[in-house]
């Protein structure tokens, strides 16, 4: 994380994790294909193959290390966040529901159709959710009744 002011070489000197200009830093911690989520003041890194880490966005320090999403196999599309939830879409499909906070709870899974591969990080649009697949595109809301 960098202080608003920073210009010009940024570098942290070899063991550092912090400087004039880099208010912390966590090696390693960066996923290759997703990217990272803020969420109520937390910073959620979904790793590509299953793996989600919490840390305090204040100050870098860790609230969960890697904990492995059951069957969670490859992710690239980033994760998202929504009333009180994180929401992470594998390759195969499959959406897991976590409750956002400081334990890691999987709250439950969602499937969509065999054929639907998912690489792309959904969009929110207003009160809807985009989510396109190599088959299809979904549009997703909550039941208005």
């Amino acid at each position: 994380m960098t202080r608003p002011s920073a210009s010009g070489d940024i570098s942290l000197a070899d063991g550092e994790s912090t400087n004039r200009w880099i208010a912390w830093s966590v090696p390693k911690a960066a996923p290759y294909n997703p990217t990272t989520l803020v969420f109520e003041n937390r910073l959620y890194v979904l790793h590509d193959r299953g793996f989600l880490a919490c840390f305090r966005v204040s100050d870098g320090s860790v609230i969960y290390d890697r904990q492995r999403l059951p069957h969670g196999r490859a992710f690239t599309a980033s994760p998202w966040a929504y009333n009180g939830k994180v929401f992470c879409l594998n390759e195969d499909g499959v959406t897991f529901v976590l409750k956002a906070g400081d334990e890691f709870k999987l709250l439950h899974t969602n499937k969509l159709a065999d054929d639907d591969m998912g690489m792309a990080s959904p969009a929110i649009a207003g009160d809807r959710i985009i989510i396109r697949t190599s088959a299809r595109v979904y549009c997703i809301r909550e039941d208005l009744k």
